[in-house]
């Protein structure tokens, strides 16, 4: 068989197909598959728009604690961003500690953020000690965040367990840019 003949051939072969009686079958199943997709993307859209879907990520959680770490100065941008790129800490218990350092279920959103008998503390949480003593844990001292260790002179030991209690109740997300964000 030469060159043109089969080019004939292959002409022949797409004609047929074309006007036999699956080209329009094949057409329909086209058009019912387009029309699918097309019906399906409606569908997803419209539940997002009625359910609210959003690309906003996490709302900042609210209460004086979250408030008073997030609107600092000096806590997200120093301790916060330290506490995301040097320590890794993503999963924090934002709560309250009594004056002998245990922390308190729920003092009510009332009490200052430094009060004495129920300070703010941002807990890291980690199944073992951090590294740096002083930075585990976080508390709302006189006005400033500042280390538990250095504040109140805690050992390591209550450090370490007061992150390793921490683990399984965290409540907020440290982002990278140390601000704290709901879970």
């Amino acid at each position: 068989m030469g060159r043109d003949e089969v080019s004939e051939t292959i002409e022949d072969a797409d004609e047929v197909r074309e006007e036999g009686p699956a080209a329009g079958a094949s057409q329909r199943a086209r058009l019912a598959i387009v029309a699918g997709g097309t019906f399906l993307l409606a569908a997803i859209v419209g539940i997002v728009v009625l359910t609210g879907g959003s690309e906003e990520g996490p709302g900042a959680p609210t209460g004086t604690c979250f408030e008073t770490w997030n609107q600092d100065a000096i806590a997200p941008i120093q301790d916060g961003q330290h506490a995301y790129t040097a320590h890794g800490y993503r999963q924090t218990l934002v709560t309250r500690l009594d004056g002998d350092g245990q922390i308190i279920d729920d003092p009510g959103d009332e009490v200052p953020a430094d009060d004495p008998d129920a300070r703010c503390v941002v807990i890291f949480a980690a199944p073992q000690p951090d590294f740096e003593p002083d930075f585990g844990v976080r508390v709302y001292d006189k006005g400033v965040w500042t280390g538990l260790a250095l504040a109140d002179k805690a050992e390591l030991d209550e450090i370490a367990a007061l992150q390793a209690e921490a683990v399984p109740d965290t409540n907020a997300v440290l982002a990278a840019g140390g601000q704290l964000e709901g879970e």
